[in-house]
């Protein structure tokens, strides 16, 4: 009779490493799993090299190009750690490590003031966010379109009531500020669900810096109707007034297609991330810090690099309204001085050279027609 029960030992897990450039070897694949093309993966792995280390027992190293991919899979998949363990052939514990240490890497404050440009107190910054602007709107004086944004989550186990939203779900409240071409500024993630945009804009620096005059006169952000018109936000007119008047119907008009690069550009960003677009299963701060990285460096760097299309300007300006007077509502100045005439002139001469352009090809076209029939008959 045994007295004793041995237990037997546990086999040894043995992991076959992947190589993703030999498994992905066709561009599209890569750029569809990873997010960005293999050439920006080189320049990320340039950018955060002296912030990783892949030192260590070489049976067990892993290189930072491979960390970073394992990081840009969790970001775009939204995936259990499991299961991008096993595509890469590690074991969980080492996808957790390695998420967090690239994590804290892109969110180091020099990569992050590169890449997190927001300065209204320089004129020069000012008057080239302004000239963007008006090429994409009627509105001049433009450096920003704001707006906030929900972002799924599981319910925290502390304090999980603060973060149910009006969607009837738990989130966390960004709210961002965009820039014409698409690429974000300052975001503020830091307040849950149950807040709503107005109470977290006159909480945030950004406003302060606006409120208190620090910001350089007459450049201001637009808004949607959900704040409150003021010095630093400038919001569409009621939908009554602009029926009575059809100049605040045409400045609504303008206003509305420059804010609404900000709702593109979370559309664009949750498209690329998948942890952002469905609910994300980490706590609060790490779901703060993901956010930080997916949207002010990554999103920022492909729009950078050309891994991501920012939004189409006009080669021409739409708009050159100057700015209001101190003590004046810009939005009441805009709307007196807004004319149409100078954006409609410059939508006429856009189109008629885009007509002329058809023409010219559609003429190219049926001349090579014509001359491959004569060539037909010829050869007949």
């Amino acid at each position: 009779m045994e007295m004793f029960y041995v237990r037997p030992r546990a086999p040894v897990m043995r992991y076959v490493r992947v190589d993703p450039y030999e498994t992905h070897d066709n561009e599209n694949i890569f750029f569809e799993r990873y997010r960005f093309a293999s050439r920006h993966v080189d320049m990320l792995e340039e950018m955060l090299s002296p912030l990783l280390l892949d030192g260590g027992f070489e049976l067990w190293r892993i290189s930072k190009r491979v960390q970073i991919l394992i990081f840009l899979c969790y970001l775009a998949s939204n995936g259990f750690q499991s299961l991008i363990a096993d595509a890469f052939g590690v074991c969980q514990k080492t996808v957790s490590t390695v998420v967090t240490t690239v994590l804290n890497a892109m969110n180091y404050p020099d990569i992050v003031a590169r890449f997190l440009k927001f300065l209204p107190d320089s004129p020069e910054w000012c008057a080239d966010r302004a000239s963007e602007f008006s090429r994409k709107c009627g509105l001049s004086n433009v450096v920003g379109a704001v707006n906030g944004c929900l972002i799924k989550i599981q319910q925290p186990s502390m304090f999980g009531w603060q973060y149910y939203s009006r969607k009837a779900c738990t989130v966390i409240n960004m709210i961002s500020i965009v820039d014409a071409r698409g690429r974000f500024l300052p975001i503020n993630c830091e307040y849950p669900g149950s807040c709503h945009d107005p109470s977290i804009w006159r909480r945030s620096e950004t406003c302060r810096i606006f409120e208190s005059g620090q910001a350089v006169p007459g450049f201001l952000l637009i808004g949607d109707a959900g704040f409150a018109n003021s010095v630093s936000i400038m919001t569409p007119y009621r939908r009554r007034a602009a029926q009575q008047d059809v100049r605040k119907a045409h400045f609504n008009e303008e206003l509305t297609e420059g804010r609404v690069v900000v709702e593109q550009a979370f559309g664009a960003l949750k498209r690329r991330f998948g942890i952002l677009e469905y609910t994300a299963r980490i706590e609060p701060p790490k779901v703060q810090q993901i956010i930080l990285a997916a949207c002010v460096i990554l999103y920022n760097t492909a729009i950078e690099v050309g891994a991501q299309d920012g939004q189409p300007l006009s080669s021409i300006r739409l708009a050159d309204v100057p700015h209001s007077p101190p003590g004046v509502d810009p939005r009441d100045f805009l709307t007196r001085h807004f004319t149409r005439s100078t954006r409609c002139f410059g939508l006429v001469s856009l189109n008629v050279q885009r007509f002329k352009a058809q023409i010219e090809g559609y003429s190219e076209s049926k001349n090579h027609t014509n001359s491959i029939k004569r060539e037909d008959a010829e050869f007949c």
